[in-house]
C-alpha cells in the first residue's frame, strides 16, 4: 500500500470514529456497532492494533461490562 493510500484510509477511519462517537450520542446502539466493525477492519488493513483500553471502553459501552 502506497504512503497516499494509507495516509487517505487513516484519514476515513479516523472520520469514521468521530460519526461513531455521534451515533453513541444520539443512543444509535446497533448503528455503532455495525460502524466500529469498519472502522476495526480500516485499522486491521493499515496493520494497526486497537489498543486494550479502547476495546474495554467500546465493551463497557455496549455491552454493559
Amino acid at each position: 500500500m502506497t504512503a497516499k493510500k494509507e495516509e487517505a484510509i487513516r484519514a476515513v477511519r479516523d472520520r469514521l470514529r468521530s460519526e461513531l462517537a455521534e451515533l453513541d450520542r444520539l443512543g444509535e446502539r446497533m448503528a455503532a456497532i455495525e460502524l466500529n466493525s469498519a472502522i476495526e477492519l480500516l485499522t486491521e488493513r493499515l496493520g494497526e492494533v486497537t489498543s486494550e483500553t479502547d476495546i474495554q471502553k467500546l465493551q463497557n459501552r455496549f455491552f454493559g461490562n
